[in-house]
């Protein structure tokens, strides 16, 4: 039944013929029954195509009647009076035949081929901050990091931003949209969890880590790879050129081994327990047993400083402490304390000796 009143709805509606209360139910009728609304558009087409039909005849039957004058003059005020209401229908067709033309043309032109307009964030060295994204989506960025998305984020299919450094995401969960996040290894797929994803491009390695739910991983340079993270295991992806660089690797990867799942474990300092990999979004800067080349860089965009060793028996100084209000000074002294090192500060720039 609903099917039938749509179709006589609609053939008045393109006959220009409806009524505001029959466009107000055909409206109401096309949003309980969507799968129908490709009808209008066919009984549009073919009444167009009915209108030209139709005029065309008219113009015969003019043609006809210029040839023929002297018979039609007793007819004349009669034609003109039938004939005109038809061309005024006419006229209307084509009005409502060309504003739909415009209108899709415009679509087409300014509206789909117009690019998106991208929203950028960043937490600048030193700087860690909170954000809500469109879809409620909770970030925290760490400091020296970039978030980048499209500003329909929250009506794409997909829900997708790109990420420069260390971002922990608390994901709205939504089955039917997806939210991708894309660095420069790896591309992350979630539907709702919450997440630790560090990926500073100077860093030799990029970290993952699941806090709740599950992911769906897949590596850059390898599209046909998919890796699944369950709740409480982090990913390690070293960089091809890690040991050209000659930065050190983690434990859990080899030179053989370029990628490695383990858990996450809580580390435990002075009787207390910390989940370094989220330490920083409570203001903790977390490290254990960390030689001092591995620590730099993290100091660096803490403290917003420059490091600089120049002592190299001093990268293989070991580390174990947890910072948060200290200062970079006070932060280097509490480190002599544990093995002996001499430093220098001249505004932003730390010499190690």
């Amino acid at each position: 039944m609903p099917h039938n009143r749509i179709l006589q709805l609609l053939a008045r509606k393109v006959a220009g013929e409806a009524t505001a209360d029959e466009l107000s139910e055909l409206q109401n009728l096309l949003e309980q029954h969507p799968d129908n609304v490709y009808i209008e558009e066919i009984l549009t087409q073919l009444w167009a195509k009915q209108a030209v039909d139709d005029t065309e005849q008219e113009l015969e039957y003019l043609k006809h009647k210029l040839k023929y004058t002297a018979d039609f003059e007793a007819e004349e005020e009669t034609v003109t009076r039938n004939l005109y209401p038809k061309i005024k229908h006419y006229l209307a067709i084509a009005a409502i035949c060309l504003l739909t033309i415009a209108g899709v043309v415009y679509y087409r032109v300014f509206t789909a081929n117009t690019p998106v307009a991208l929203t950028e964030i960043s937490a600048g060295k030193g700087v860690r901050k909170k954000i809500i994204l469109p879809d409620g989506t909770q970030v925290w960025l760490n400091s020296n990091s970039r978030l980048t998305f499209n500003n329909n984020l929250s009506t794409a299919p997909n829900r997708m931003v790109t990420l420069t450094g260390e971002a922990y995401f608390d994901v709205v969960k939504n089955k039917h949209r997806p939210f991708i996040i894309q660095t420069n290894k790896v591309s992350i797929k979630v539907l709702g969890t919450a997440f630790n994803v560090k990926a500073y491009p100077t860093d030799s390695i990029t970290e993952t880590s699941l806090i709740r739910g599950s992911i769906e991983l897949t590596l850059a340079d390898n599209q046909h790879q998919k890796i699944l993270l369950k709740a409480g295991e982090k990913l390690l992806l070293a960089d091809k050129n890690t040991a050209s660089k000659g930065a050190p690797l983690p434990a859990a990867i080899t030179e053989k081994q370029k990628l490695s799942i383990e858990n996450i474990k809580p580390v435990e300092i002075e009787s207390q327990q910390y989940i370094e990999e989220t330490s920083w979004i409570t203001d903790k800067l977390i490290f254990k047993n960390e030689s001092f080349s591995q620590l730099a860089p993290r100091l660096e965009r803490w403290y917003n400083v420059k490091i600089h060793i120049n002592n190299i028996a001093v990268n293989d100084f070991h580390f174990t402490g947890v910072f948060q209000n200290e200062t970079i000074e006070q932060a280097l002294k509490a480190m002599q304390l544990i093995r002996p090192f001499k430093f220098k500060i001249s505004n932003d720039e730390i010499n190690i000796n």
